[in-house]
């Protein structure tokens, strides 16, 4: 993959900066997704923030070090700032000779980087195979009078985080709506909930967990997947899946160590099979996961993490005197409860604020003429639910548009590719 160029003048990554965490995120999306990523920061860049980053990441410490000024005119340029300016372009031509695309964060917005944005432009002309992304991070309204793109040339665009403000950046810049790319910020539950880097392999590896509609994990012994009603559960999932959602049932099953435990499971995988769902991808044994590595369970934080990207949580266990994963699936946030209403005290755990249908249980027999119509049903109303409930749309819209992939995949290498053709 092609190397990448972010150009900062951070002396250090201070934890509360939102800037810093935007470049951090963008460096990780970058090198997960294969490109060689060199990382400009200043001259006196604090040694123990280049922690922060593996070592995959090339940390380029050559741009200048200067006392700033918020510049309000370029009239006002000093001596000494032209000089930092000539400095900067030395350094960039010197360092980005094969870098075919180069991102720079407020280079050429604020007035205290005025000399940055300035060696940006000197540098441009002799490095023709390079295309320049700038990042704009705050609403351009008083006009600068550096503020016109013209004067970078037709391989510099302008880059915004929103669409509906892109045509104001590009007046503001004295440009057209060409000259600028909409591009979201990264916000990302693995980097924002820190999540284990086991999590993030899972991740990896079945990434519907995170790109999915409708999303549930469902902790459980082997032994206990009858009582559980597994089979109920993937059968709902079918029906969503037959609604036109993107589904993915994690199972995250413990015990599955013996010769009957992992029959057990096959007889759960064909059911999900003759439903038309793909076992491996929208039905998910984690016993299955690194070659049977967690085949007595995945580590707490595992699941609490998976937990955290459900948005749907079906439970028509048979029996349970309070049953733990219900309360450990809501504390997730965000996450419809669908419960067994034939098990009473299902409703005292939730606190009457759940959706209860019966499923039956060991204290009271439910008879389901027709099991097919009645898990559509269900399906339906919980395709419904989850489309009217604001707090969970505004989550699951979060973690399947905003996280590093999905953005890679449909913004950042879509841009990229097409920044040849400037």
């Amino acid at each position: 993959m092609s190397k990448v160029a972010i150009l900062t003048a951070f002396a250090e990554f201070p934890p509360g900066y939102s800037l810093t965490g935007i470049v951090k995120d963008q460096v990780r999306m970058l090198t997960e997704h294969g490109h060689e990523v060199s990382l400009f920061v200043a001259e006196h860049f604090k040694k123990e923030d280049e922690a922060a980053f593996g070592p995959e990441v090339r940390i380029v410490k050559r741009i200048p070090f200067t006392h700033q000024k918020d510049y309000k005119t370029k009239k006002d340029l000093t001596p000494e700032h032209r000089e930092i300016a000539e400095r900067t372009a030395a350094v960039l031509v010197e360092e980005l000779q094969d870098t075919p695309i180069v991102f720079t964060h407020d280079f050429v917005f604020t007035g205290w980087f005025y000399p940055f944005g300035l060696g940006c432009q000197i540098a441009s002309p002799q490095l023709p195979n390079t295309r320049w992304l700038h990042w704009i991070h705050s609403v351009p309204s008083v006009r600068s009078d550096w503020w016109e793109i013209k004067d970078y040339g037709s391989h510099h665009k302008l880059v915004y985080p929103n669409r509906i403000d892109a045509i104001k950046v590009a007046e503001q810049y004295r440009g057209f709506p060409d000259d600028v790319r909409v591009i979201p910020h990264i916000k990302d539950m693995r980097s924002w909930f820190d999540y284990d880097d086991e999590t993030c392999k899972f991740i990896r590896e079945f990434p519907a967990v995170m790109q999915a509609h409708v999303v549930q994990i469902y902790p459980s012994s082997v032994d206990r997947l009858k009582a559980k009603r597994l089979k109920e559960v993937i059968k709902i999932f079918a029906h969503l899946k037959r609604r036109g959602l993107s589904v993915c049932l994690v199972v995250a099953n413990q015990w599955a160590t013996g010769k009957q435990q992992k029959e057990d499971i096959l007889k759960y995988k064909k059911i999900a099979a003759e439903e038309d769902l793909i076992v491996g991808q929208e039905v998910i044994f984690s016993s299955d996961w690194q070659n049977g590595k967690y085949d007595v369970g995945l580590p707490k934080r595992i699941v609490r993490e998976l937990f955290q990207l459900s948005n749907l949580f079906i439970f028509p266990t048979r029996e349970e005197t309070f049953g733990l994963v219900l309360p450990e699936a809501s504390l997730a946030g965000g996450v419809l409860c669908v419960l067994n209403k034939s098990l009473k005290m299902m409703l005292e755990v939730s606190g009457f604020t759940s959706i209860y249908f019966d499923f039956g249980s060991f204290d009271q027999e439910h008879h389901i003429e027709n099991e097919d119509a009645y898990f559509k049903d269900i399906a339906w109303l919980i395709a419904a639910r989850l489309k009217h409930n604001e707090s969970i749309l505004t989550k699951t819209h979060m973690r399947r548009t905003f996280n590093y992939d999905a953005l890679y995949n449909k913004v950042y290498g879509p841009i990229m590719a097409e920044s040849q053709i400037w």
